[in-house]
């Protein structure tokens, strides 16, 4: 059917003209895939980082890993998304409600007697990579991604090198 032709049909003995209106289902999109990749992206990359922080708590109690930094990275692109197309002022509160949740970890860390901040301080930052993901800072987060990775693998080393340091 071309747009400039009018559809005519005999309906109860009365002639109806109408314009068709035509919907591509192939143009039109279901949903934006670049959301899509940002989701698997930030889930990836909190992935990295929640492997690590499960496999160097095994021995001890997990209260944040495999599942909870992956899902702190999507909330980040969640978050971002809805304030770049909502026009919401949510970006701030999820700031707030994630820095808020790193808190509640430090009580929790507390509670089991287990010292110091990084996992804390990886979960926050884990959000940002989610933001800076749907920001389109998406090698940036990769970077960050690998930093933050690198420098929590390698606890030990460094606490020897800080030992060493101070002998």
């Amino acid at each position: 059917m071309h747009r400039d032709k009018k559809v005519q049909l005999y309906f109860f003995g009365s002639l109806i003209s109408f314009q068709p209106i035509v919907i591509n289902m192939f143009q039109t999109e279901l949903i934006d895939i670049s959301f899509v990749l940002n989701c698997l992206m930030a889930i990836g990359m909190g992935g990295l980082i929640g492997l690590e922080r499960e496999h160097r708590l095994k021995e001890k109690e997990v209260i944040a890993g495999v599942r909870t930094f992956p899902l702190t990275a999507l909330s980040g692109v969640i978050f971002s998304f809805l304030a770049a197309n909502a026009g919401l002022v949510i970006l701030e509160v999820g700031l707030a409600i994630f820095g808020g949740f790193a808190l509640i970890l430090t009580f929790l860390k507390l509670g089991v007697r287990s010292i110091g901040v990084t996992t804390q301080i990886a979960f926050y930052m884990t959000f940002l990579i989610g933001v800076m993901i749907e920001r389109n800072y998406a090698l940036e987060a990769v970077f960050v991604t690998v930093l933050v990775t690198s420098l929590l693998l390698t606890k030990n080393r460094l606490h020897k090198l800080a030992k060493d340091i101070g002998e």
